[in-house]
């Protein structure tokens, strides 16, 4: 009786398990595997202010058994502008289509090292609808690319990456075989550009702050007038003040609204508060002149102007090695 009954058992066990491996193995082949590649002809313009990027690209894809539709391909972060006819090839069981397109993206922008910065433009193609449960993308990486010949002016491309994953919404998207409120997970292929901005760290510095760095230098000349000769003194530190606050103005133009500051904001808004110390300073200096006590003002320019550059190099140091 036990050795029926262990008999009975081992064969419920065994029909489970080769059940289950038939489910698993008839899921997965039901999983389509499109093998994708992206070719880049040129990147026509990347606008740090606005974060959009428009990327002129070959985006093909080799299946197996069944033709891929890239009626269905999108661009969850952006936006693909189909040009021409798409190119489509038969080799035995393997099916290929490919198509150039213009794609839009919108980039995630960090500015809180520019002019030193380094940015990112990401490619997030996914199958409009497969979920990932349907169909996954496999890149293909030896093929994929970026035309030698293409450069851009202001940046320098280090590398291009391909990645795969999900991406889980949080929505049915009112599909009938989606449960709802379940949400809904798709295949998704990243291809990221990692740029870096051209130029060595002396030519940015003299690019983006060289207004930044005279004005400071005029207002720390305007020291050495003394105070008797208020107007020449003043005259020089106001236009200094002016000339900060313009430079500034043309800094902020060329980066996007952001909560945080940059690096170039920190040095230009710094650079002020130096100045607008030395405005103080003349005005202190003036009083003690005016009570006959020339000797002390001299003494107080001249220490001005020693921690006014002391103080200005500490700025950058701390500045380089928190950013850094």
């Amino acid at each position: 009786m036990l050795k029926k009954f262990l008999f009975l058992v081992l064969t419920v066990f065994v029909l489970n398990a080769v059940t289950g491996a038939e489910a698993e193995s008839k899921n997965s082949s039901e999983i389509k595997k499109y093998h994708s590649g992206v070719y880049i002809n040129r990147i026509n313009s990347f606008d740090v202010k606005t974060g959009v990027a428009e990327i002129d690209i070959w985006y093909w894809c080799v299946t197996d058994k069944a033709e891929a539709s890239l009626q269905t391909l999108d661009l969850s972060n952006g936006k693909l502008e189909a040009i021409g006819e798409p190119v489509k090839q038969k080799y035995g069981n393997r099916y290929y289509v490919s198509r150039r397109y213009l794609a839009q993206v919108q980039c995630l922008i960090d500015i809180s090292r520019f002019p030193f910065d380094k940015q990112q433009i990401v490619l997030a193609f996914e199958d409009g609808e497969f979920t990932s449960d349907q169909m996954v993308f496999s890149p293909d990486i030896r093929n994929s690319g970026i035309d030698p010949a293409f450069k851009m002016g202001e940046w320098d491309i280090d590398q291009i990456s391909y990645k795969t994953g999900s991406h889980n919404y949080p929505t049915s998207f009112g599909y009938l075989d989606i449960p709802s409120g379940q949400g809904s997970d798709y295949s998704q292929m990243l291809v990221v550009i990692d740029l870096n901005r051209k130029g060595t760290v002396w030519q940015k510095l003299f690019k983006y702050f060289w207004a930044v760095f005279v004005s400071l230098i005029v207002g720390l000349v305007s020291l050495f007038i003394r105070v008797c000769d208020l107007d020449g003194r003043f005259g020089m530190e106001v236009g200094s003040l002016f000339a900060n606050v313009g430079c500034s103005f043309i800094l902020v133009e060329k980066l996007p609204e952001s909560p945080g500051l940059s690096l170039a904001e920190h040095i230009s808004y710094f650079s002020l508060g130096f100045i607008m110390l030395f405005i103080v300073e003349s005005i202190i200096s003036l009083a003690l002149y005016n009570r006959g006590r020339q000797a002390l003002s001299r003494k107080l320019d001249i220490g001005t102007f020693v921690a006014g550059i002391f103080g200005y190099a500490l700025m950058w140091v701390i500045l380089w090695v928190r950013l850094f």
